[in-house]
């Protein structure tokens, strides 16, 4: 496929889990170091990025080409599914949208709802934003 891979990228308490929505296939990842702290899902962004990474590279291992490992780009529907009391706040939108980015997003969007969506539903509403 050329251009950025869609895939829906839900967060958790020091997890990830990932789903390639051309395929439906998920991988999800705990972290190896925490992430997460008391008071914020996201509390240590460089573990946080480490982990999504890896569950990316899980689901779509980097291509080797002249001997130069490149990861895929991605088109990301990210969504916190905890900690969502009165809704995400700037800075929570601002480091889910830098996380994807930092992990190979290209085109990212940033769910603001706690309720997970079906694999089909996430694919139909990444196809319906511009």
């Amino acid at each position: 496929m050329w251009g950025p891979l869609p895939v829906y990228i839900k967060i958790k308490r020091n997890s990830v889990e990932v789903t390639n929505l051309e395929t439906g296939e998920s991988v999800k990842r705990n972290a190896l170091h925490s992430f997460s702290t008391e008071r914020i899902l996201i509390g240590n962004f460089g573990n946080a990025e480490d982990t999504m990474r890896a569950a990316l590279d899980d689901l779509l291992p980097p291509k080797k080409l002249f001997g130069i490992y490149w990861r895929h780009s991605y088109k990301i529907l990210i969504q916190q599914l905890e900690g969502m009391e009165g809704g995400l706040s700037e800075l929570e939108i601002r480091a889910l949208r830098d996380l994807a980015e930092q992990s190979g997003g290209r085109i990212v969007y940033v769910l603001e709802n706690d309720i997970p969506l079906t694999t089909d539903a996430a694919a139909s509403y990444l196809k319906t934003l511009k």
